[in-house]
């Protein structure tokens, strides 16, 4: 949309520039990542899947996620990970679709389902949107799941024709990595190319001309120290470092200067706060 001067307005953008704007930082980080990184891995979310099995930390979202089930639903959690919202959900909804890409997080997840007893709960291997699909369901989540999705569009319009009710998805304030961008670009020589986030994501709603509600809750990181190595591992995951390199060692030195504290490392909160977006299907 432009101005009655005739300039672009980058607060009322059309449908089409907030989505082309999404796919250019994606696509930007997409090719600064295949470009600096110093190592290929297969499944990036292996060596955290752990992370995301439901009760390892605490789900902050979920009161708010928690508020949109009724007893007779059947949900989809799309990017469901290691079951962390799944597994609850299964607990208060009839039915709970989990599609996950990630063998590690499936392996985890299917752990949780064993463990927490459910059986309502259906594991689908598959990377969203799937051709074909033709389910519908009451209500459909993405959680963490929309940080580097170019095709927006073609996600945002599988996920509405598949939903009856409503459709949600939870940001975070910032993207992965962010609160490392100065590191990133003291140790790489160049800015960090940032993923979009909560208000890159509401921005888009808006000029698809979506009726949305967001719900906002703390995050609750803090800053806490941990053990050097421990959180060199960190840092070597979201820098795309490999272990013994001279990037490497140029980030251990600059972690110690910036975060040393207490024998370890007190690396910055990664987000302040996490957004919950709830919007009808057009």
């Amino acid at each position: 949309m432009t101005t009655t001067s005739g300039t672009p307005s980058v607060l009322r953008p059309t449908e089409a520039e907030a989505l082309a704007e999404w796919r250019r930082l994606i696509e930007a980080d997409r090719e600064q990542v295949e470009r600096l990184r110093e190592e290929v891995r297969g499944d990036y979310y292996a060596p955290v899947a752990a992370a995301f099995r439901p009760g390892r930390r605490e789900s902050v979202e979920w009161p708010l996620v928690e508020a949109f089930a009724r007893p007779g639903d059947t949900w989809m959690d799309i990017g469901a990970g290691g079951g962390r919202l799944s597994v609850p959900l299964a607990e208060v909804v009839e039915h709970v679709i989990a599609v996950e890409p990630s063998p590690s997080m499936r392996d985890v997840m299917a752990f949780a389902v064993a463990e927490a007893g459910v059986t309502n709960l259906e594991v689908v291997d598959a990377r969203w949107p799937v051709e074909g699909w033709d389910r519908e369901v009451d209500v459909s989540l993405a959680a963490h799941a929309l940080y580097d999705v170019a095709d927006l569009d073609g996600w945002l319009t599988a996920q509405e024709r598949a939903t009856r009710r409503t459709c949600l998805a939870i940001f975070g304030s910032h993207a992965r990595g962010t609160h490392l961008a100065d590191l990133f670009e003291a140790v790489h020589g160049e800015p960090m190319a940032t993923l979009p986030a909560l208000r890159e994501f509401v921005a888009v709603l808006a000029a698809r001309g979506n009726q949305y509600e967001v719900r906002t809750v703390a995050s609750g990181e803090t800053s806490q120290a941990r053990p050097p190595e421990e959180a060199h591992q960190v840092l070597r995951r979201l820098l795309w470092l490999s272990e013994g390199t001279d990037l490497d060692a140029r980030m251990q030195q600059l972690a110690q200067e910036w975060y040393g504290v207490d024998g370890g490392l007190a690396l910055p909160p990664s987000r302040p706060w996490i957004g919950i977006v709830s919007w009808s299907p057009r």
